[in-house]
């Protein structure tokens, strides 16, 4: 009667014969009834065929439990067992230390006759050295040998795999005492398999309540390709992931120098290694040469090491000294399932744990100490395992009928094998290794150690019992530094922010323009009644300072966040949105009060040239239509008239001419007096503040809807630009810390359309007043007496913002200092100077000039300004003068209307009376035509003979002249455009 033992640890996985088919080993189970037979006996055949018959090595020992003592009559009960003695492909050689705890076993169970009475129960053994295909064979010999063995025991994982992926097919139950792989848990695929050693996952939820105790918040895993570490990291990584902690995983195969390489690279601090002792040395050479230990770094290996594992062997060649892994090793963790019982009470085989310790080391009587044997960490393990296959086997001889025996099983009998599952599966005892007993998957349930290596040695530091989810930690850790060491590199945050020495200078500027614009608000209200404000509109110089005081304010606003002085991130929006909205509504009412004057004063100018060109025009019509259409007689025609006829009184023909000279040049001064004395009135005349408001109305409603569109259809957020990592400021005492630079920006989804309008938008107002200044820096009115200096302003504030917008938008927007300090410089010195040209010529023409008697009108209730008195009395004096003008004017052409009527009587007086032609102003038209105009000499001489009417004429010319001169006098400091038309 035969049981198995599959080495429960796992182990290295080495390449199976390609004469055993892969589907007839995993899909055993499967396979239909009739075709069984078939296929065992051709894998044993291959097997045979393949493998050198070498049977006397197979088999190391028929039974070392058995005694010589024993009695005849006892029957045998026989199992099977693979001990790992070596393993030559790296994996878990624990057969030194569990195979004389397996003997230890069978002599305490034989030992009682409560056990198993009437039965004696004997191993059969060999040597698997964890090899998938010399373990198979081994099996079958096993099987096709007398006896016939009830159960198997394994202990490495790659042997326990596919042993317990064939045994359902002679109904064998497996016993693992050293198989930790996750994949054996998976109950479908392995039927029939127990194991006393708990799967390595079980070692996954104390390095997480590990990775919970020291807020790690990110691991990386590093293992070979063995399915039982690749099974394992998995299921490490899930229960990562589902506690929030961010897993990398790397994996190599055989040389694990690049792995480690790249551990470095992602800057990884916290690593879990699983892989076979020997692929553990080799990384933990590699760790060393890279530098991946020490104050940064915390490793945890797996814990079923011998105790001095980190000591090279010779036969490894590796290239690194027993002190330079020793000091590689230093203060890493280990986890492992506790194996050996702390309870001081004695279990069923009537040993404690201790006792068992104290048992093995003297049977061993090795050279090597306990720790450098392999296995030796989990003797215990297999100890209890022969202990509960043999409570399996009473369970199960008492549950048979009684007419089946236990000796009488068969690879074909279902109902003996059957009992065994169920007994084993219910199995409990309080062993040496702690309380056996088998979850539904036929895992081991057991408490987990935890040791670390100090000096060389390693010290137990805690316990973690699953059940329960307590940690028992004895606070025995050490580390290099002051604590656990963070899971990365530690990465702090700036926001790039404002210098806050920069941001106070601003400030400082900022509000010494808020208190320029009150004291100015101020002055424009004290001083109000003097011309020299009340003519330069005071309304718009009140927007003016309103605009200033919004863009100075707004600078406190723009250079948030500074040094120390932070946003939350809730508001940082709703934050952008104001210091942008105020800075263009200041903007608006500052830069569209100038651009009001100097597009009031274009208009007004424009109106004036085309007035004077209609005037012009009125008066050389007359002139062009006499000659071309002959509908009114000209003074020319009497002198012409007078001068080809040569007889008539010369007396009367002088005195005509005379008249008619002194009526045509009175004539023409009269109408550019008249004219200018119009023109004069009309650029003069008192202007309604509405006019400007409604052209700063209509900037302000512009901006208004751009900035509640940006709200509503794309609302600006806070968006953070992140830099490259820099290392701390030389001096610095953060440890292990990087520095990431942020910058905060605001920034919406269509932030380019935005930026595109209201870019666009100021910068054709910018332009246009540019237009605008240059076309009227000729002109002054009288009630924008400030308009030269208005348009100095526009020319700095649209030089300044053209230059800025761009810089600011598409340079140095993400240079926090930069940016700011643009701006502010900008900001303000077109405030500063705008106000200064504006307003410092009013206050030192008031400090210079005190006021006269008649500057103290109060303002109408209309808002207009009232004419001063001395103004008004210019005014009437000019409207009187017009008026007398007016009426010479008409008195002149009263008389030539009377020198008209006598030429045409003379004329007709001295004619033949035959003369029958039409006649227009006393000449036919025969006689246009006969006749030739007078030439200059004798229109000169001509004139000259009447003296006094001319001198008459001259004094009525040089009235008019000297009244034009008058009124040109009296205006302020008029310019050549203004003289011209006053002339």
């Amino acid at each position: 009667m035969l049981v198995v033992c599959v080495d429960g640890r796992s182990e290295r996985r080495v390449p199976q014969h390609p004469e055993i088919p892969h589907e007839e080993r995993s899909h055993g189970l499967n396979v239909k009834v009739k075709r069984k037979q078939c296929k065992q006996q051709l894998l044993f055949i291959l097997i045979l065929i393949s493998l050198p018959s070498n049977g006397n090595s197979l088999f190391f020992g028929s039974s070392s439990s058995e005694s010589k003592e024993v009695e005849n009559e006892l029957i045998p009960l026989t199992f099977g067992a693979l001990f790992p003695m070596e393993s030559s492909a790296g994996g878990w050689a624990g057969g030194p230390a569990c195979l004389p705890a397996v003997e230890m076993a069978l002599e305490d169970v034989n030992k009682r006759q409560d056990i198993l009475p009437g039965y004696r129960l004997q191993m059969n053994t060999s040597d698997s050295k964890c090899q998938t295909g010399l373990s198979i064979q081994q099996m079958y010999q096993f099987i096709y040998n007398d006896p016939k063995k009830l159960m198997m025991m394994t202990g490495c994982s790659t042997v326990t795999t596919v042993i317990s992926e064939i045994a359902p097919e002679w109904k064998l139950v497996v016993l693992a005492y050293g198989a930790s792989s996750p994949a054996l848990s998976n109950r479908e695929r392995f039927p029939t398999l127990f194991r006393t050693h708990p799967s390595a996952t079980i070692q996954n939820p104390t390095r997480m309540r590990l990775f919970e105790k020291w807020k790690w918040k990110k691991v990386t895993i590093l293992s070979s390709v063995e399915e039982v570490f690749v099974s394992t990291a998995k299921d490490l990584e899930k229960s990562c992931s589902d506690k929030g902690i961010r897993v990398q995983r790397q994996s190599f195969f055989g040389d694990p120098a690049d792995a480690v390489k790249t551990l470095k690279r992602q800057d990884a601090r916290i690593i879990v290694g699983l892989f076979y002792e020997a692929d553990a040395r080799r990384v933990l050479c590699q760790a060393y040469k890279q530098g991946v230990y020490g104050r940064k770094y915390v490793w945890f290996f797996i814990g079923w090491y011998s105790n001095t594992w980190h000591i090279p062997p010779f036969e490894e060649h590796l290239n690194c000294t027993s002190d330079q892994m020793e000091i590689a090793a230093q203060y890493h963790f280990t986890t492992e399932s506790l194996m050996l019982s702390l309870d001081s009470t004695p279990g069923v085989s009537g040993y404690t744990g201790n006792q068992f310790k104290n048992r093995l080391i003297e049977r061993v009587d090795s050279d090597r100490s306990p720790g450098e044997m392999g296995g030796f960490p989990e003797a215990p393990l297999a100890y209890d395992a022969v202990w509960a296959l043999a409570l399996a086997l009473r369970c199960t001889i008492r549950a048979l009928p009684q007419n089946v025996k236990i000796e009488d099983f068969t690879y074909k009998n279902e109902a003996v094998a059957g009992q065994i599952f169920d007994c084993m599966k219910n199995t409990s005892f309080q062993g040496v290794s702690g309380r056996v007993m088998f979850s539904d998957q036929g895992d081991r349930i057991v408490q987990t150690q935890i040791e670390q290596m100090q000096d060389g040695k390693y010290q137990l530091v805690g316990y973690y019992d699953m059940t329960t989810k307590n940690l028992t930690w004895m606070g025995k850790e050490k580390w290099f530094g002051k604590g656990p060491p963070p899971d990365s590199t530690i990465v702090r945050q700036q926001i790039l922010t404002v210098s806050i020495k920069i941001y106070y200078v601003v400030c400082f500027f900022s509000i010494l323009g808020l208190f320029m614009t009150i004291g100015l608000f101020i002055f424009n209200r004290k001083y109000g009644y003097r011309s020299v404000i009340s003519q330069s509109q005071p309304q718009c110089n009140n927007a003016l300072l309103f605009g200033s005081a919004m863009c100075c304010f707004a600078l406190f606003l723009m250079g948030l966040p500074a040094d120390g002085l932070t946003l939350p991130k809730t508001i940082f929006g709703a934050f952008c949105h104001i210091r942008i909205s105020l800075l263009m509504i200041g903007f608006t009412f500052a830069y569209g009060s100038m651009f009001a004057k100097v597009w009031i004063v274009h208009r007004l100018g424009a109106t004036e040239s085309q007035q004077l060109a209609n005037r012009h025009k009125d008066e050389l019509k007359p002139l062009l239509s006499s000659y071309a259409t002959k509908e009114e007689a000209s003074p020319w025609d009497s002198i012409r008239t007078l001068i080809t006829g040569l007889a008539g009184n010369r007396a009367v023909m002088g005195n005509a001419l005379r008249k008619v000279s002194s009526a045509a040049y009175g004539n023409l001064q009269a109408k550019r007096s008249t004219s200018n004395s119009s023109m004069a009135d009309f650029l003069n005349q008192p202007i309604s503040a509405i006019k400007f408001y409604l052209v700063i109305a209509t900037f302000l409603l512009l901006d208004l809807l751009i900035i509640f569109f940006w709200i509503i259809v794309d609302p600006l957020q806070r968006k953070e630009q992140k830099y490259p990592r820099q290392e701390p400021p030389p001096g610095s005492k953060e440890e292990d810390t990087m520095i990431e630079p942020v910058l905060e920006l605001c920034q919406s989804s269509n932030q380019e359309v935005w930026i595109g309008v209201v870019l666009g938008y100021k910068c054709i107002l910018l332009v246009f007043g540019l237009f605008l200044a240059y076309e009227s820096r000729k002109l002054k009115l009288r009630y924008i007496n400030d308009a030269r200096f208005v348009g100095l302003a526009i020319y700095n504030v649209a030089i300044l913002s053209l230059v800025t917008g761009p810089v600011v938008t598409l340079l140095i927007r993400t240079q926090a200092d930069a940016n700011f300090a643009f701006i502010s410089v900008t900001v303000l010195l077109c405030c500063y100077i705008s106000l200064g040209l504006i307003f410092v010529p009013k206050i030192s023409h008031i400090h210079r000039f005190p006021p006269t008697a008649d500057e103290t009108e109060p303002k109408m209730s209309n808002g207009t300004q009232r004419l001063s008195t001395s103004d008004k009395s210019k005014y009437d004096l000019v409207v009187k003068d017009n008026e007398s003008l007016q009426q010479k004017i008409n008195n002149t052409e009263e008389r030539i209307r009377q020198c008209r009527r006598r030429l045409d009587l003379l004329t007709n007086g001295g004619e033949a009376p035959s003369s029958s032609a039409d006649t227009r102003g006393g000449l036919s038209v025969s006689e246009e035509h006969t006749f030739s105009s007078p030439t200059t000499l004798t229109t000169t001489a001509l004139i000259e003979l009447q003296p006094s009417t001319i001198s008459n004429n001259n004094h009525d010319t040089q009235s008019t002249h000297h009244t034009g001169h008058f009124i040109n006098d009296e205006m302020d400091n008029s310019d050549s455009s203004s003289d011209e038309i006053f002339l």
